[in-house]
């Protein structure tokens, strides 16, 4: 009887083991944070003609815009605005994370009319990287992201309506809905998760 019970004991105690393990692992597992795709490291000319490398060890996140996008871009932009401010306050901002934003329209967006837009949201060129290439490095970059963009009427593009987060190597760490009439881009997630990758 006392072999049994001390059989059970040992049995009882290897189960929890093993129960403790295991949520110690989902624990672990919830809190990292997942990697969605990788990226194919390209160069693209930036509007103040340097040549910017994706391959800088930097934190990323990338959005796509058009100048004359009437709702949408220019209300993200002035999310990451206010995103680009908090960067600076937490010393992050062009030292460890830099704000990508990478024209669909470069045959109407040429880098003077770029410039004025993002002078229009404070943008500063330390960490936010306004980008643009011909219509053939434009869709090639935009493939790589898996961006969807057409030309439905006139000057107006259809485009998907998220942003990308990339840690230093290049990896998708997370995608946010770019702002809209109803809501702003989740800041607070953005930061979060920008600080993780950072730490």
């Amino acid at each position: 009887m006392r072999d049994k019970l001390k059989l059970l004991t040992i049995f009882i105690c290897f189960i929890s083991l093993l129960v403790f393990f295991f949520l110690l692992f989902i624990f672990r597992d919830n809190n990292e944070i997942p990697v969605l795709d990788k990226v194919d490291p390209f160069v693209m000319n930036t509007i103040t003609g340097e040549q910017y490398n994706l391959d800088n060890n930097k934190v990323k996140l990338v959005t796509f815009f058009y100048t004359q996008c009437p709702d949408i871009c220019p209300m993200t932009m002035n999310d990451l605005k206010d995103l680009q401010l908090q960067l600076q306050k937490e010393e992050l901002f062009g030292t460890k994370v830099e704000l990508l934003s990478i024209t669909l329209d470069p045959e109407n967006d040429s880098n003077e009319v770029i410039s004025d837009y993002a002078k229009a949201f404070d943008a500063n060129d330390d960490g936010w990287k306004f980008m643009r290439g011909s219509t053939d490095e434009t869709k090639e970059v935009a493939g790589i992201f898996k961006m969807k963009y057409k030309k439905v009427s006139g000057d107006f593009i259809s485009h998907n309506t998220v942003m990308y987060l990339m840690d230093e190597k290049n990896r998708i760490r997370g995608i946010f809905d770019m702002a809209n009439t109803k809501k702003a881009i989740d800041k607070e997630e953005i930061m979060e998760t920008i600080r993780k990758l950072t730490e």
